[in-house]
């Protein structure tokens, strides 16, 4: 009786902790050898903009696929609160920023259980913010 409460107690546990990731979209991919079935989440907003949570090399990726020009990311705000980060543009894929912080563990919880990220981007001298909304 009491291994049946215990495989109960761990199902649930396991259920619960879905809707921490059922926020965001997934997107799978396999590797270049074929073996290995990665999978990324993101986020798309209205501007056609796409924010990839990339848990794998602990980053994000801001893409914006009309906008082929330098961009600088230097803060994003989760929830409000401001996070300082660094930017790295792909030089293979101009349309995407490496966006990477210092404490990328506690970081990469406070995306997952995130319901609003605001990235704020320079492009030149113009300074954009981009809204991603996490249900």
């Amino acid at each position: 009786m009491h291994l049946n409460s215990l495989v109960v107690t761990a199902i649930l546990c396991a259920l619960a902790s879905q809707p921490a990731f059922a926020k965001w979209d997934e997107e799978r991919d396999v590797t270049t050898n074929g073996k290995d079935e990665l999978v990324y989440y993101y986020k798309a907003n209205d501007q056609g903009q796409k924010l990839v949570l990339d848990k794998y090399v602990k980053r994000l990726i801001f893409i914006q696929p009309d906008r082929l020009h330098k961009r600088t990311i230097r803060q994003i705000k989760v929830d409000g609160q401001p996070i300082e980060v660094m930017s790295d543009p792909f030089s293979r894929f101009p349309e995407q920023t490496a966006i990477t912080f210092e404490n990328k563990d506690e970081v990469l919880k406070k995306l997952f259980l995130a319901k609003k990220i605001e990235v704020f981007v320079r492009y030149n001298r113009d300074e954009t913010v981009s809204v991603f909304q996490i249900k």
